[in-house]
């Protein structure tokens, strides 16, 4: 082929590479290639280039029309796939995976003259894709087997399951499960399990009994704890199996192992496997196969002992039993709180954007119904956030809210206002009235807290409050000071009230007392709120005359929110240089222009590279960074934020509520985090914290 095929491409350069180059013509015909052909297929460039290794007979069969095609279209249009993976059989009949890169090379008149490669060995990587998809489809049914199993309240249930996810990876003709009785050195059937004419057939043998120290085998697994694996042939099935497994005519596996709970062996699993496998890469999926399945058999053994001593055993069973329930709702909520975590990330980016952009445009705007319609959006944000918190009590442990001085009697209005539509729009639909009296002291009074999440407790007592009056009632909601140093706020209604066993509980998760129509989510996200706000929540009550819910809050003696007061003092800021790291456009473009109205200088990044970037270049007086970028953590930014100068603020936000504590933050080099969605006022103030940092040192 010479120069002329092989471009400006040196062939001495070529037949040195361990690739191999080719190019083949419109007839499929090899008309070039590089001697390391020898030691992927197998073949000699010269039988090659004579013809004598035909693509059918080198393309592994299940690929050849495939490639076939390609080819066709190469030369029929020109156009042919960048890269395509096949498989070949070498002259030996191993099969090899390869990697082609391909080419088009056209003559002067623009047709396809013929169409060059590198052919490359991909077999191990190949081979590694195949087994990490077979450990993650093992993994897969290791979870599926663990949940089946929870719920799992037989042997019968137990051994189908066991059964059913086996065979989705091993071809298992029969398998058994003996119980080891430590007392008596014994082994004594629990379950033996048959597949006849494709059925699944389990007998029990409640007698079948047999001493360990009959044969070696026995030992080895109880004594010794080995799993044993021996092949037989035919109907030559050795012993001791042969004392329970039916001859067979054709060839395969007999595998036992040991069954652990507590660290102690429960019994021993035994399968009888056909044909020809590849046994001992499975055998660490069948050891942990037989430890679940001893765990769940125990613990089923357990719950049928209890049952056949009901009566003197009652208050245990029921225990169990409801420990074993609870153990369900957890998972179950465990479950949801990973696609609820999901949700809250993309809705929290979405509403931080909104919500910002209509308080930043509170601040710009005079016209009084344009005002007006601006708080509407915020309320309604406001409102969306209130659901991502709650969406995020699935997903994550409660973060640490950023407590500032705020004005109660304008949260509680916003909470029945809120409410409103359950104490008024409803009620009057059903004919029913809610009298509401507002108890509010002349002084204003400041509370430590957090705008959003007491107002969510708050909706939350009233929502239950006038679920207590379902014919209506009245309804009161007050403020009062304690000895100057703390606030609270009280919801009491006039409803059915609850008796001193329900106020013990009332506060616990899950618990309600409205059948299936509650959560019992309500008062237990109330009474954490308040709690991570410092405070104390209190109840009293009085069947047939009413609830009292008291809140008690850290007291300010400032008559003005901080928020507000901050946004004021930053009027005046210097101008500062600031990083911007967030992959999410609109809350990135939010940041841009509440910071460049400050009359700050803004750098942007929208991934973790490009901020690194910016931080070995440049100095920054403030560096605001998302959590979760699409390349790396913000917690890397931070930390070569840190590095370079230790007294620059790092703002971290983040919108999947993970529980990170002040310390914890420092620690890796943020000093303040922000939670999405995020109010204007609360980002001013931290910003402000920051700015007021800089200034000092």
């Amino acid at each position: 082929m010479g120069g002329e095929h092989l471009s400006s491409i040196s062939s001495s350069i070529l037949e040195a590479l361990n690739d191999v180059v080719f190019a083949v013509d419109s007839n499929y015909n090899f008309i070039y290639i590089t001697p390391s052909c020898y030691s992927i297929t197998g073949y000699t460039a010269e039988e090659f280039l004579n013809g004598f290794v035909r693509a059918k007979n080198l393309v592994h069969p299940e690929d050849y029309w495939r490639l076939l095609r390609a080819n066709y279209q190469a030369f029929k249009t020109g156009e042919l796939p960048r890269v395509t993976e096949f498989r070949i059989v070498r002259k030996d009949g191993q099969v090899k995976w390869i990697s082609i890169y391909w080419s088009v090379v056209r003559d002067e008149n623009g047709n396809v003259k013929y169409i060059q490669g590198v052919m490359h060995d991909v077999t191990e990587r190949k081979i590694a894709e195949e087994k990490l998809q077979k450990t993650l489809s093992e993994i897969k049914i290791l979870h599926s087997f663990s949940s089946e199993l929870s719920s799992a309240m037989t042997i019968d249930e137990v051994v189908k399951s066991i059964y059913d996810h086996i065979v989705k990876v091993i071809p298992v003709e029969s398998f058994f499960i003996d119980i080891y009785d430590e007392e008596m050195e014994q082994l004594k059937g629990l379950a033996h399990v048959y597949l006849i004419h494709g059925r699944r057939v389990m007998i029990s043998y409640p007698n079948y009994r047999f001493s360990i120290k009959s044969h070696e085998l026995w030992k080895e697994l109880i004594y010794e704890k080995k799993t044993k694996c021996v092949r037989y042939s035919g109907k030559d099935i050795p012993s001791p199996y042969n004392l329970f497994i039916d001859e067979s005519e054709t060839g395969g596996f007999i595998l036992s192992t040991p069954m652990f709970s507590r660290g102690k062996v429960l019994g021993v699993m035994t399968l009888q496997i056909s044909g020809d496998f590849e046994i001992d890469e499975e055998i660490p999926f069948i050891e942990q196969i037989a430890n679940q399945s001893a765990v769940a058999i125990e613990r089923v053994r357990y719950f049928i002992e209890l049952q056949e001593s009901e009566k003197s055993l009652r208050q245990a069973y029921e225990e169990l039993k409801r420990v074993h329930q609870q153990l369900l709702l957890t998972e179950k909520m465990r479950t949801l709180g990973q696609l609820a975590g999901g949700i809250v990330h993309t809705l929290s980016n979405f509403l931080s954007a909104i919500l910002g952009r209509a308080q930043l445009l509170k601040t710009k705007l005079t016209d009084e119904s344009l005002l007006k319609e601006i708080e509407l959006i915020e309320k309604a944000g406001q409102d969306a956030s209130r659901v991502i918190s709650r969406l995020r009590e699935f997903s994550k442990p409660r973060t640490h809210p950023n407590l500032i001085p705020l004005d109660l009697a304008n949260i509680i209005e916003d909470a029945l206002e809120i409410t409103k539509s359950k104490w008024k729009d409803e009620a009057e639909l059903k004919g029913v009235k809610y009298e509401i009296v507002k108890d509010f002291p002349e002084d204003r009074l400041m509370g430590i807290t957090n705008a959003s999440e007491l107002r969510e407790a708050i909706v939350n007592i009233i929502l239950n409050a006038i679920e207590a009056m379902p014919n209506g009632g009245k309804l009161t909601v007050g403020i009062y000071n304690i000895n100057n140093e703390k606030v609270a706020i009280y919801i009491s209604d006039t409803g059915i009230g609850m008796d001193s066993e329900t106020m013990t509980r009332i506060f616990e998760p899950f618990f309600t007392t409205k059948g299936s129509s509650g959560t019992g989510l309500g008062l237990s996200i109330a009474y954490e709120i308040i709690k991570s706000h410092n405070g104390e929540i209190l109840v009293e009550s009085e069947l047939g005359k009413g609830s009292k819910f008291i809140i008690v809050l850290p007291a300010s003696r400032e008559k003005t929110s901080k928020g507000i007061a901050g946004r004021k003092e930053m009027e005046n800021i210097q101008k500062l240089n600031v990083l911007i790291v967030e992959d999410d456009e609109s809350v990135l473009y939010l940041l841009r222009d509440i910071f460049t109205g400050l009359g700050c200088k803004i750098a942007e990044a929208g991934d973790g590279k490009k901020a690194l970037e910016y931080v070995k270049v440049h100095e920054f007086d403030l560096v605001v960074t998302d959590l979760a970028l699409p390349d790396f953590s913000g917690w890397v930014i931070a930390k070569e934020v840190k590095d370079k100068n230790a007294n620059t603020p790092v703002i971290m936000l983040t919108g999947w509520g993970i529980d990170i504590t002040v310390n914890d933050a420092k620690k890796r080099g943020v000093d303040y985090l922000i939670t999405k969605p995020f109010e204007l006022d609360e980002l001013l103030l931290i910003v402000n914290n920051a700015i007021q940092s800089i200034n000092k040192k």
